[in-house]
């Protein structure tokens, strides 16, 4: 997930831009119509926008964390949050109760939205479009890639090959039924879970690769409806993935992703570690074990394996 990046990827970014990026002074501008959004740009010069995704985590740490990063990069970075989680009185307030609080229709076409807004703000060049998401963000980016021809760039950290069932407080009694995203005002087609409040009562327990693999076997009937059809998008995707995912096995969705692209011609950059987990975004520093799989070493190995191609792919697809 977008999450829990360490200080190294900064040190990174100085080593790999010769200490100019500390410099360089970042400047955050609000989007009109979009809460919390935020514009972070590096002088007024017109540059790539690309937008952060976050994962299931929702809130704005991902944007905080990476916008800075990615504005020194030489990039017009928008933190978009989405979501932000508000399970009532079983969890903490939610930070943005403005947001939606359940991860249910989530509206993929305010991508297209926040591309018109940005037109008209100073340091963004619409017609240079990238997306950059982890795990239900990858789920986003893909989606949004799939309908609308000016995206140009994609970068998704342990993806998903379909739309899943949505989640949320009020999905407690009501589960299988509804979507995690939308589009034009309708719920897109999913892949529902199996045993997914068993799940919320399990807690740490809980295993989630299984949740997402079972509910799949269980219903082969919606696999074509719910499967995010990625050879719709022409443009460059960069997909990277960790076999030991112990949060849904992005491993397989990628060979399915390229397997569908391959078959329409397009060209697919994939990046698959067998031993790392879900947590891939960044770069190598080790991290505490979480719930992501893998282990720590895996997870940073991955991470300071995939970030510099990252970077180079983002260059060659986006920046020249």
């Amino acid at each position: 997930m977008l999450h829990r990046m360490a200080g190294l990827l900064a040190a990174f970014v100085l080593l790999a831009f010769g200490g100019v990026a500390a410099a360089q002074t970042v400047t955050e501008r609000p989007i009109a119509g979009f809460p919390h959004a935020v514009l972070y740009t590096v002088g007024q010069a017109p540059k790539p926008v690309v937008v952060i995704l976050h994962g299931a985590d929702g809130n704005d740490e991902a944007s905080t964390r990476f916008g800075p990063i990615l504005a020194r990069m030489g990039y017009a970075a928008v933190g978009l949050p989405y979501y932000s989680p508000n399970w009532g009185e079983y969890g903490p307030p939610p930070k943005f109760p403005d947001l939606p609080g359940s991860f249910i229709d989530i509206r993929v076409d305010q991508i297209a939205d926040l591309r018109e807004t940005l037109s008209g703000m100073p340091g963004a060049d619409v017609e240079r479009f990238g997306l950059f998401g982890a795990s239900k963000g990858a789920e986003f980016a893909l989606i949004a890639a799939s309908r609308y021809p000016w995206i140009d760039s994609v970068v998704a950290y342990a993806p998903t090959d379909v739309v899943w069932e949505g989640w949320g407080l009020e999905m407690v009694e009501a589960e299988g039924t509804r979507s995690s995203f939308s589009f034009g005002g309708q719920a897109l087609p999913f892949m529902p879970y199996r045993g997914f409040v068993e799940g919320l009562l399990a807690g740490p327990a809980a295993d989630l690769r299984a949740i997402h693999a079972n509910g799949r076997a269980d219903h082969p009937e919606k696999e074509a409806a719910a499967r995010i059809p990625v050879e719709a998008y022409p443009g460059a995707l960069l997909l990277i993935a960790g076999g030991k995912d112990a949060q849904w096995d992005s491993a397989a969705a990628v060979s399915n992703i390229v397997r569908s692209r391959s078959a329409a011609g397009l060209e697919t950059t994939a990046l698959v570690y067998p031993d790392a987990g879900h947590d891939l975004v960044g770069d190598g520093g080790v991290r505490q074990a979480n719930r992501s799989g893998g282990s720590p070493e895996a997870d940073a190995a991955a991470r300071q394996d995939a970030w510099p191609q990252v970077v180079a792919f983002m260059t060659r697809t986006l920046a020249n």
